[in-house]
């Protein structure tokens, strides 16, 4: 709709969440974000399409876009927020996107606590006020009282038992929570927790067999994913593989009555011999599974290897390591030392900010390219492959996305997204593809992007290589202690060492918990910084020199790739 533009105020009101925004005479985005309401945007520039909306019901007014050809149309009942003023009250609605999956700070009473074992207290809480959107896998903080926290995974799904969380936490030696505070908590205590966080999550999915591991109190963060999939009208076989001592299988007497009553379930409790050794037995096809673990860091680490040398696909292992609070204090010094090194202009973080979110959102963005890149069918045209993208973003978790999905066949290949694409463009046989997506897990944006052969061509799968090759030859002279800038004239220089050529409007951008707008325009590729670790995205992208062929490449600049470290107890 068009109307005419007023200094008025009126009232936006985002989807059926009941929240809104007034706006006056701005344009709507900046109304949006001034009212803390974190809705979609990149560019600012009427490029990027990030913040498009529908308009369900008012009117508003149109300011002429700068791009002309957007890879996105739009339609006559949808806007750019910011490229539009309102003209009445307005309701929006935004695809994919939910207030609710940002994370919650709020009080909880604890309603029951029970002894698990000798070592193991069970805790029941439920929110004194509002609810936390928790999916299966997530962990949520508690905060203490000198303002730390400590995670815990949630051990039930919420929302099928009225809201309520459940939380399995061991006592560790030198844990503050567990051995100094825990003991506090009688029925009718208040704690302050925020959450959900993780990417370790049930994930509904093309799979022959689900197998879980768990060592310890891991497994508090496995059974929610266990009981997400028997719920599932299927026939798909689940085994969980537990490890710990003799006496640490404190939910055994419910597993048991719970594989007895469903035939696909079955489970082994490990207390001699390693879960590796226990799995080998069961004689898994590996080829078609899909796996979690949830445990310490060396069982995770251990596990993965032996299940990808089985044949497990990478993108079908699913984890979360932790080290329990009493012992971690090297990775939080990690952390704390690397946030020293920001520098105070460019690289501030928010009091969100962590590195383990900004590690789980790499991990999940990992994951989701090489899972869409796994539904992509010969004959799809580009734009049913980004529809079934970003469907598949939204059934995994993502919140929204911070720029649209791209998704680029052929000789589309060679071009930015700000040139848009041939939507209608089919994937041949024989064909080069890149996949880049940047969606939002948790408050934190995962981009990452890569490019994929089909078929046999050596030009091409040349080509997706060389991408890969110049962004960590680049890493790497990040690690030397390159600026921005220097980073991309060395990325140019080893693109033309192997016949290629760099596109250097693609130069790099910000992400970590801040608005891209705090940034403004700012580009990798034109900071004379050295930039830190886990805030910058390195983006490369190249084409061959006369022929139509295109490859990317990008992800954040972290100094040793790798899952996150959660904290517990």
């Amino acid at each position: 709709m068009h109307g005419q533009h007023s200094a008025s105020q009126f009232h936006i009101e985002v989807g059926q969440s009941g929240t809104g925004f007034t706006a006056g005479d701005g344009v709507l985005l900046d109304a949006a974000l001034a009212a803390g309401i974190p809705v979609p945007f990149s560019c600012r520039r009427g490029e990027c399409g990030s913040c498009k909306v529908t308009v369900l019901s008012g009117s508003h007014q149109r300011q002429p876009y700068v791009a002309a050809g957007t890879p996105f149309d739009l339609a006559e009942d949808e806007m750019l927020l910011c490229q539009s003023q309102a003209c009445s009250d307005m309701r929006v609605d935004i695809a994919g996107w939910s207030l609710q999956a940002k994370a919650l700070r709020l009080e909880v009473r604890v309603v029951a606590k029970t002894r698990r074992n000798a070592n193991v207290v069970g805790l029941s809480l439920m929110p004194v006020n509002g609810d936390m959107q928790v999916r299966a896998g997530q962990y949520v903080k508690f905060y203490l009282d000198d303002g730390s926290s400590r995670c815990f995974s949630v051990a039930n799904i919420p929302a099928a038992d009225g809201g309520k969380l459940e939380f399995h936490i061991r006592r560790v030696a030198g844990g503050r929570f567990s051995e100094q505070l825990l003991d506090g908590l009688d029925v009718g205590a208040i704690v302050s927790i925020e959450g959900a966080f993780g990417a370790c999550t049930w994930q509904p999915g093309a799979h022959t067999a689900l197998v879980l591991f768990a060592t310890g109190t891991g497994y508090a963060g496995i059974k929610p994913i266990l009981l997400a999939a028997l719920a599932e009208p299927n026939d798909v076989p689940v085994s969980l593989y537990w490890g710990g001592a003799a006496d640490d299988f404190y939910d055994h007497a419910w597993l048991t009555q719970l594989a007895a009553s469903d035939a696909r379930f079955h489970w082994v409790g490990v207390s001699a011999g390693t879960l590796q050794d226990a799995v080998t037995a069961q004689r898994h096809d590996w080829r078609t599974a899909r796996v979690y673990a949830c445990g310490n860091a060396a069982m995770v680490q251990a596990l993965r290897q032996h299940c990808v040398r089985s044949g497990l696909p990478v993108h079908q292992w699913i984890a979360e390591a932790f080290v329990p609070s009493g012992s971690g204090a090297g990775a939080m010094a990690a952390e704390s030392e690397l946030r020293r090194g920001f520098d105070p202009v460019w690289e501030r973080v928010g009091a969100a900010y962590s590195l383990d979110g900004m590690l789980a959102a790499r991990a999940q963005s990992m994951r989701a390219v090489a899972q869409i890149i796994g539904k992509l069918r010969v004959g799809m045209r580009t734009s049913d492959a980004v529809a079934m993208a970003n469907q598949h973003l939204q059934q995994m978790g993502a919140s929204h996305t911070w720029h649209p999905t791209y998704i680029r066949f052929g000789d589309d290949t060679v071009r930015t997204p700000r040139q848009g694409v041939d939507a209608e463009r089919c994937l041949r046989d024989t064909d080069i593809v890149v996949v880049d997506i940047g969606p939002v897990w948790d408050g934190y944006e995962g981009d990452f992007g890569d490019t994929v052969v089909f078929g046999a061509n050596a030009l091409y799968s040349a080509c997706a290589q060389a991408a890969r090759d110049v962004f960590h030859s680049t890493r790497q002279g990040w690690q030397g202690g390159l600026s921005g800038r220097a980073l991309y004239d060395l990325a140019e220089q080893t693109a033309a060492q192997g016949g290629w050529v760099l596109e250097r409007n693609l130069a790099g951008h910000r992400v970590a918990d801040f608005p891209h707008a705090l940034f403004g325009p700012a580009k990798l590729a034109e900071m004379d910084i050295v930039p830190s670790e886990a805030v910058w995205v390195l983006e490369i992208q190249l084409r061959h020199p006369t022929e139509a062929i295109g490859a990317f490449y990008e992800d954040i600049l972290i100094g040793t790739p790798g899952q996150a470290v959660e904290t517990a107890a």
